[in-house]
C-alpha cells in the first residue's frame, strides 16, 4: 500500500494511491482526515485512484499530509477491501443494464405481448401531450406522442417501441445527471465545516459544526449565522429571521427566546443552548436548491426551454410540407423523430451544474449559474480594504506602555483578559503575547463583554477595562494631554486599542492588517484586462493612502458608510457599469447584494456570506483567473452542444427525407446524439490551473 505526490499547491496537496479506494475506503479515509487538526477536507476523484487533501491556514501541508498517510492503518484498509463493493450507478450502467433489459424482452416476450405492451406505454405519451394542448401549449411532448402515434398508424410498432425506449433512457439518464451533480456538489459543500464557539466553563473554544452536541452552549456575536436551533442562555441581540418568515425587520431575542437555525444576528451578543444539532444552515438550503432542476434554470437555461418549445412548430411544419410533396408519411416523420432542441433543453442545466461544480473544487461556492454569464459582462471591480484586501488577521504593531508599566506588563494583564474572546484584534493580542514569551496566568474576575467596545473586568478588587476609545470615554478613563497627543499622532496610521486600570489609561496598542500577499499581482492582472479598478473603504485617507500608493486603482474613496458604498455601486450601474464587488463585512452587504455580482471571503461576517453571489474558500484575491476560464469553458461547451445539434440532427432529418435510414434508427441516433451531448455537458472543465 502506497501513496505518491502527484501536485502540490497552496494549501493542499494531490495524492494517488496504489489501491482502488472503493466507497467504504473513502468514508473511512473522511473520517481519519476529521480527526487530523491540520486538515480541512479530503476530496476524492471518479477513478478511484487519486485524492486531495486541503490543509488549514498556518499548517504545514507536508507535514499534516505526511501525519495523516501515517494514521491509515493498513489492516482496516485490507479488511474493507474484502467488503462487498459498493457500486454508484453510472451511465453505462444505466445504458448497459436498460440495453440489456431490451434485448431480453425482444428476445423472448411473444410479438403479441410486445405489441399490447408498446400500446400500453404509448398511452402515457398521448396523456402527457393531451394535457400540454389543454393547457394551449405546443412542446416537445405533444411532438414525441405525434412520432410514436404516426408510427403505430404506420403499423411500425418497432419504431413506436423504439422511440419510448429512447425517450424513457434519455429521462433516466436526465435525472441522474442532475442528481449525480447535485449530489457531488452535496458532498463537497458538506466537506466545507464551519467553526463555532463553544462554552467550556469559563473559556470559549472553537470546534466544527459536526462536533456540537444537544445542550451545548454556544457563543453569538454581530454579524454570525446561527446554524443550529436553540434557546438564548443570556445575552441581548437582533435576528435576521428574513429567511425562515420573509420579514426583513430584525426580531429581538434575550434570555428564554427561542432562535432557529439559518436565522443571523445583526446585532450584539448571544448565548445559545443547542435544542437541534442538525445543521440547516445556508449550505443545506443551497444544496436543496441544486437538487431542484428547475431552480437552476436560470438565464440562457430558460431560453434553451423556451427555444425547444418554439422550435416544435417548425418540426410539425416540416412534417406537413414534407407529406404534401412527396405523399410519403415515412419521410414525414423524420421532421417528428428528430428535433434541434431536445439536447440543449437537457445538456444545458446539467452543464451549468457541472459548472458550479468545478468551481467549488477551485475554492468557490457560486451560488447561480447566471454569475458565470454576468461575469463575462463585468467591467469594474470594486473592492472593499480590511478584509479584503488586507488579510482580515490583525498583527500589533506597536506597544505603548505608560507610567511605570513596562511593555511585557501591558502584554500580559491584555492577553489575559483577551484570550476569553474570539475577536480578531483579542486575537492579534494574544499571539503578541505568544510570540515574545509571555506567560499570562489569570488574575481578573468575572468578564463582561461591552459589544462594539470592548470588555471590563477587575484585577485584585480595582476596575480594568480593554477596548476602543469610545469606551474609555464610557468608563471615564483619565488620559493625559501627553497621551491624547499620541493618540492624535497614531490614529491615522493605526487602529488603537486602549488599556485602562483603575481609572487610569496605562497602555496603547497600535494595530493594522497587511496587505494580502497576492494582491498587487491579481490587481495588476485585472488592470491589464482593462477592468476598471476602485477601492471603497470606511477608513481614513491617510491610513488608506498609505496601504494602496503601489496598487493600480484607478479611484480611491475613503471614510464611506455602509450606505455610501451602496450608493457608489448605484451611480456605477447607472453610468452603464457592470459591477463586481469583493467584500467581507457587515458594512459591505448592502452594496453586495445590489453589485451585479456581489463576492465575499470565508472570513466574512455570515450575514455577507448569505447575501453573495460567490464565496471563497481560500481566501484569494486572485480567484477572478479560475472565473475566467470557468465562464468562458461553460459558454464554449454551450456553443459546442448547439453547433453540434444543428450538424448532426440536419443530417438526420437528410437521410430520413431520402429513405437512407429508417425511422426505427432515425430515433434511436437521434437520442444516442442527445445522450452524447448530456453526457459531455458532465465534464464543464477549468483549463486553468493556478500557479503557486
Amino acid at each position: 500500500m502506497s501513496f505518491k505526490v502527484l501536485h502540490r499547491g497552496y494549501q493542499h496537496i494531490r495524492l494517488s494511491s496504489s489501491f482502488s479506494l472503493t466507497l467504504d475506503i473513502q468514508d473511512y479515509l473522511r473520517s481519519l482526515a476529521r480527526d487530523e487538526k491540520g486538515i480541512e477536507s479530503i476530496q476524492f476523484y471518479m477513478d478511484q485512484q487519486h485524492f486531495t487533501l486541503r490543509i488549514k491556514e498556518g499548517f504545514s501541508v507536508l507535514d499534516n499530509a505526511e501525519a495523516f498517510l501515517k494514521r491509515i492503518d493498513k489492516g482496516k484498509v485490507s479488511e474493507l477491501m474484502t467488503l462487498p463493493i459498493r457500486r454508484e450507478e453510472s451511465a453505462y450502467s444505466i445504458v448497459s443494464g436498460a440495453a440489456i433489459k431490451r434485448i431480453l424482452f425482444r428476445s423472448f416476450v411473444p410479438y403479441p405481448i410486445r405489441y399490447i405492451w408498446t400500446c400500453y406505454q404509448a398511452f402515457g405519451y398521448i396523456r402527457e401531450a393531451y394535457q400540454t394542448l389543454a393547457r394551449k401549449e405546443l412542446t416537445m411532448e405533444v411532438l414525441d406522442c405525434s412520432a410514436i402515434l404516426l408510427s403505430l398508424f404506420m403499423n411500425q410498432s418497432k419504431t413506436a417501441s423504439n422511440i419510448m425506449f429512447m425517450l424513457d433512457l434519455g429521462n433516466h439518464l436526465d435525472q441522474w445527471s442532475l442528481k449525480k451533480t447535485a449530489t457531488d456538489l452535496e458532498q463537497s459543500l458538506l466537506a466545507k465545516e464551519s467553526d463555532v464557539f463553544l462554552v467550556q466553563g469559563d473559556t470559549v473554544v472553537s470546534i466544527k459544526s459536526s462536533d456540537v452536541q444537544i445542550g451545548d452552549v454556544l457563543v453569538l456575536s454581530q454579524g454570525n449565522e446561527i446554524l443550529f436551533d436553540g434557546q438564548v442562555v443570556s445575552g441581548l441581540g437582533m435576528v435576521n429571521e428574513s429567511s425562515l418568515t420573509g420579514e426583513s425587520f430584525p426580531v429581538e431575542k434575550r434570555e428564554s427566546d427561542l432562535v432557529c437555525a439559518n436565522t443571523v444576528l445583526e446585532t450584539g451578543e448571544l448565548r445559545i443552548r443547542v435544542t437541534d444539532n442538525q445543521m440547516n444552515s445556508r449550505i443545506l438550503q443551497l444544496i436543496e436548491l441544486m437538487k431542484k432542476s428547475e431552480e437552476n434554470k436560470k438565464t440562457k437555461q430558460r431560453y434553451f426551454i423556451k427555444m425547444a418549445d418554439k422550435v416544435v412548430k417548425y418540426n410539425f411544419l416540416g412534417a406537413g410540407l414534407t407529406y404534401l410533396l412527396t405523399g410519403s408519411f415515412s419521410k414525414a416523420i423524420s421532421f417528428l423523430l428528430v428535433d434541434f432542441s431536445c439536447a440543449l433543453k437537457i445538456s444545458t442545466p446539467v452543464a451549468y451544474l457541472t459548472a458550479i461544480k468545478e468551481g467549488l473544487n477551485r475554492e468557490m461556492v457560486i451560488k447561480d449559474g447566471d454569475v458565470l454569464e454576468k461575469y463575462l459582462e463585468v467591467d469594474t471591480f470594486l473592492f472593499d480594504k480590511t478584509g479584503t484586501i488586507t488579510t482580515s488577521y490583525p498583527i500589533v504593531e506597536k506597544v505603548l506602555p505608560f507610567g511605570d508599566y513596562s511593555e511585557e506588563d501591558i502584554l500580559r494583564i491584555s492577553a489575559c483578559l483577551e484570550e476569553h474572546i474570539y475577536h480578531p484584534i483579542a486575537n492579534a493580542i494574544v499571539k503578541q503575547a505568544e510570540i515574545e514569551g509571555i506567560e499570562h496566568e489569570e488574575m481578573h474576575g468575572k468578564l463582561q463583554y461591552i459589544a462594539s467596545k470592548g470588555i471590563k473586568s477587575h484585577i485584585d478588587g480595582e476596575s480594568v477595562v480593554i477596548g476602543n476609545f469610545v469606551l474609555m470615554q464610557d468608563e471615564q478613563i483619565n488620559i493625559s494631554p501627553e497621551q491624547n497627543a499620541l493618540i492624535e499622532e497614531y490614529k491615522n496610521h493605526y487602529n488603537l486599542l486602549f488599556l485602562g486600570y483603575r481609572n487610569d489609561l496605562i497602555g496603547m496598542f497600535c494595530i493594522h492588517t497587511p496587505l494580502r500577499k497576492e494582491a498587487k499581482v491579481a490587481l495588476e492582472k485585472l488592470k491589464a484586462q482593462g477592468k476598471k479598478l476602485i477601492l471603497a473603504t470606511g477608513d481614513t485617507l491617510v491610513r488608506t493612502e498609505e496601504l494602496v500608493k503601489d496598487l493600480p486603482f484607478d479611484q480611491v474613496y475613503t471614510d464611506l458608510k455602509p450606505d455610501g458604498k451602496f450608493e457608489l455601486v448605484q451611480e456605477l450601474q447607472q453610468s452603464g457599469h457592470a459591477v463586481l464587488m469583493v467584500g467581507d463585512g457587515l458594512n459591505d452587504s448592502a452594496a453586495l447584494t445590489l453589485a451585479d455580482i456581489g463576492v465575499v471571503m470565508n472570513e466574512s461576517a455570515d450575514i455577507s456570506k448569505q447575501m453573495s453571489d460567490i464565496l471563497l474558500l481560500d481566501n484569494r484575491l486572485d480567484f477572478f483567473e479560475e472565473l475566467d476560464s470557468l465562464s468562458s469553458s461553460l459558454q464554449k461547451l454551450i456553443q459546442k452542444n448547439i453547433q453540434e445539434t444543428i450538424v448532426v440532427n440536419s443530417s438526420l432529418i437528410g437521410f430520413g427525407l431520402f429513405n437512407w435510414l429508417s425511422p426505427s434508427n432515425l430515433s434511436i441516433l437521434h437520442n444516442l446524439t442527445t445522450l452524447r451531448i448530456v453526457l459531455r455537458s458532465l465534464s464543464v472543465k477549468n483549463r486553468y490551473v493556478r500557479r503557486f
